[in-house]
């Protein structure tokens, strides 16, 4: 029987075609089975000519179900495949025996489809129960199948499920899987809380098991936003005072989480059992000092106000609360801790009043870019290490070009046979990804390693000088006079002369390639040498160094016009003598399709775009060449003149997509600051301010970082960086960006009390949090950080009530 045959009619026809054949019989079929698969998911340029789809997904499936019903459970091909509608699943796992049975349930939960399978065979007694992470995480999938049906009338419907959810309810989860998330995007009666509620109200779920349950998970301290699910759910069960005094202990001990809402919860509830008389003040007290030295004013001041109406059963104990208090980081409460303890305020330390620079980029001309040299992997084993690292994060644009040109260096059986390890794992990045970098290192390495490939093909676009090279290394003629000498991608001029004199023959993409490295640092010296240049590039890199000829107005010339005035926004107009000003860069928010508020950036003058093969991102050629990916960290292998360029787009990367997960742009934005500390762009400064404003806690950290860097060498501006955050405006979460402003302010205060000042005269004055910058301000400009402006003094005045901003605001002006 042919393959062909095998996989005819439908899913449910080839695993009764499957299952009816001989195991070994079965088995011979599993690689070219396993083929059909990879080639059936392909992504390829589907028939319209703009849109890439699976080459042939119907068939592909048809194959998976074939798979699944012949490889051995531990196969690691089989968490490749995707599970059929649950009925043929079920059929597969009845097919095996017992113990395979487990092993296959234990990923099949992680689809849908599959978990319905394994679920309704374990409640049959044909499968042992599982009760996985990712088996839980199938509820939540289960729940939004229908949103048009209240949740409660599901779950009443589902056998077993009232059952379950007492196994379900202690499980933080993970992104989507958890009950925070699910309910915060779904309509009322269909969020698991409203369920939860109404069934206890009906007595089929125990209120009291609910309540015990909300508190243990608490004590858990899971991640705050899906801790305060857990609270909102106590909360809604509505606990009388009584009840709530049977679980006061419950309460105290969770003054000490981690969670700052949740020591909230804990304290207002144990304030509701006092005001109804049955507070146990002295187990309140011993549990109350946590509460009242911990993160958050308004919970502290509760703590205090608490133990001093508890106090009067045990005063020591609550002094002990007083005295916690009194180290609150807010200055309020402190004042409270001492009016209770009858002690003066104990005056905030000083600090000294320095004076922060507002540093201006310079010109191009003016930069000084060979700060630390390029690495240049030295033998084959050496090479050999860098491209495992690049198959394993092929983010790296330093390491490639490193990698690339150590492979040059040492090309031959020895590089051969270092790379042969490595053919696998090739492999394997181009049939995972289909992404453009995977799959031109997984062509570099295999070719390299001896393996027949396909050299790629020379298209236009920032990946040309880089397949340029690719195709040179891979033909055993690479002569890369291009080659960075530095981090960041650039070449140091003088290198690149003397070796254009030792290789006159180079190709010309490998001289475009090498004006568009070029560094502003040795440009006079290389221009001197330069002069015994011939051939057709010598006027061209003259023209880059500054000399006075003039070039061609085609790819080479244009090439040399930018590298000679990078800043200028028509290469033509610069070979013709007339540059023009350098272009300068605007930014603002903008409401874009789906009402969703997008980072807009504006380059002016409007930019002449040649008719090139590649000029940097001057160029936008059409995507011809497959899924790009994510190609922001490729600056260093496209053209790192367009440095400020890919700022913007990881600025708008952190912005638009501020999620907990995502692309790491952020990684390839901001760590050059930290290696290479410089005055940033404009681009930079929002791409920096976007970062401490973010969700990403790896983004908010480098952004913490870098800004601590530039700011230890006075190479950022306060004021500067307050303004780029105010292009955010009301986009801003106020809270989260404090707390990072709060880290910088343990190492520069008085420059954050500059950005700060900078800042608030553009924020609403209803703004969510906006207490919270207040008061660190107030912090600030109490230990002698320094003052507020004229125009942030004259928002403040607009600030009046008694709420929280306006009392700090109050205590800003005095």
């Amino acid at each position: 029987m042919l393959v062909t045959e095998l996989l005819a009619g439908t899913p449910g026809d080839v695993l009764t075609r499957v299952l009816g054949l001989p195991g070994e019989q079965r088995r011979g079929f599993a690689p070219e089975l396993a083929a059909t698969v990879r080639d059936g998911l392909e992504l390829v340029l589907l028939d319209n000519g703009h849109t890439y789809g699976a080459r042939d997904r119907r068939l592909a499936e048809r194959a998976s179900v074939a798979l699944l019903a012949t490889l051995p459970p531990r196969d690691p091909l089989l968490r490749e495949l995707r599970p059929p509608e649950a009925e043929l699943t079920k059929r597969i796992l009845l097919a095996r025996p017992p113990r395979e049975r487990a092993a296959l349930a234990g990923w099949l939960v992680e689809w849908q489809p599959g978990w319905d399978a394994v679920r309704e065979l374990a409640r049959a007694g044909e499968l042992e129960p599982v009760r996985t992470p990712e088996y839980f995480a199938g509820w939540f999938r289960w729940s939004r199948r229908d949103l048009t049906t209240p949740l409660a009338e599901r779950l009443r419907a589902t056998p077993g499920a009232l059952d379950e959810v007492w196994e379900l309810l202690p499980v933080e989860g993970t992104g989507e899987a958890s009950f925070a998330a699910f309910d915060k995007y779904v309509p009322l009666d269909c969020q698991w809380s409203t369920a939860l509620v109404e069934l206890s109200r009906t007595g089929e779920l125990d209120r009291a098991r609910l309540l015990r349950i909300t508190l243990e998970v608490l004590a858990r301290d899971f991640a705050v936003f899906r801790a305060r699910w857990y609270a909102a759910l106590h909360e809604a069960l509505e606990p009388n005072p009584v009840e709530r005094a049977g679980w006061q202990h419950g309460y105290a001990r969770l003054c000490g989480s981690g969670v700052p809402s949740t020591v909230g919860f804990a304290v207002k509830a144990l304030a509701a059992v006092q005001k109804a008389g049955l507070l146990d003040a002295e187990v309140a007290l011993r549990h109350l000092p946590a509460a009242a030295a911990g993160r958050g004013a308004g919970t502290a001041k509760l703590a205090v106000r608490l133990a001093a109406k508890a106090g009067q059963a045990a005063a020591g104990l609550a002094g002990e609360v007083f005295a916690a208090a009194a180290t609150h980081e807010s200055a309020e409460v402190r004042e409270l801790a001492a009016a209770h303890l009858g002690t003066p305020v104990e005056a905030p330390a000083r600090v000294e009043p320095v004076a922060y620079p507002e540093p201006v980029l310079p010109p191009f001309a003016e930069r000084r870019l060979l700060v630390v040299p390029l690495e240049v992997p030295d033998s084959p084993a050496a090479v050999a290490e860098a491209f495992s690292a690049l198959l394993a994060d092929h983010y790296q644009g330093d390491l490639l070009l490193a990698a690339l040109d150590g492979a040059h260096r040492v090309a031959g059986d020895e590089l051969r046979d270092a790379l042969k390890p490595l053919v696998k794992r090739a492999v394997k990045a181009d049939t995972e990804h289909a992404e453009l970098m995977p799959k031109l290192l997984s062509v570099l390495v295999r070719g390299l390693a001896g393996r027949e490939v396909e050299p790629p093909e020379l298209v236009n676009g920032w990946s040309r000088p880089l397949r340029h090279r690719m195709r040179a290394l891979l033909a055993g003629n690479a002569r890369p006079v291009s080659a960075a000498t530095h981090l960041g991608g650039w070449l140091d001029p003088v290198v690149f002369v003397r070796r254009l004199l030792r290789h006159p023959e180079a190709a010309l993409d490998d001289v475009v390639d090498g004006l568009l490295r070029l560094a502003p640092d040795t440009r006079a010296e290389a221009l001197e040498l330069a002069a015994e240049l011939t051939g057709p590039y010598a006027a061209a890199v003259r023209f880059a160094l500054g000399g006075p000829e003039t070039p061609a107005e085609d790819w080479l010339g244009l090439a040399a016009a930018k590298a000679r005035h990078p800043e200028a926004a028509d290469p033509v107009a610069v070979l013709r003598g007339e540059p023009g000003e350098p272009f300068g860069w605007s930014a603002r928010l903008v409401t874009g399709s789906f009402d969703l508020i997008r980072l807009e950036f504006t380059r002016t003058p409007a930019e002449h775009e040649p008719d090139v093969p590649w000029l940097g991102t001057l160029n936008t050629p059409p995507l011809d060449t497959g899924w790009e990916g994510f190609t922001s960290p490729h600056e260093v292998i496209g053209a790192p003149y367009d440095r400020a360029v890919h700022e913007a787009e990881v600025a708008r990367d952190l912005f638009e997509n501020d999620v907990e997960v995502g692309y790491p742009s952020e990684v390839y934005g901001l760590s050059p600051f930290l290696d290479r500390p410089a005055v940033p762009s404009y681009p930079g400064l929002l791409m920096i301010a976007a970062a401490l404003n973010t969700q990403r806690a790896s983004g908010a950290q480098l952004g913490v970082d870098a800004a601590l860097s530039l700011l230890d060498a006075r190479l950022l501006g306060p004021r500067a960086l307050g303004e780029a955050l105010g292009v955010f405006g009301g986009e801003l979460t106020l809270t989260r960006l404090t707390k990072r402003l709060s880290v910088l302010a343990g190492e520069h205060p008085a420059a954050v009390l500059s950005t700060v000042d900078a800042l608030l005269p553009v924020l609403d004055r209803s703004a969510r949090g906006l207490s919270a910058l207040l008061e660190l301000a107030v912090d600030l400009a109490e230990r002698g950080a320094g003052t507020v402006s004229p125009a942030t003094r004259d928002w403040l005045g607009g600030l009046t009530g008694s709420s929280k901003a306006a009392k700090a605001a109050l205590r800003l002006l005095r």
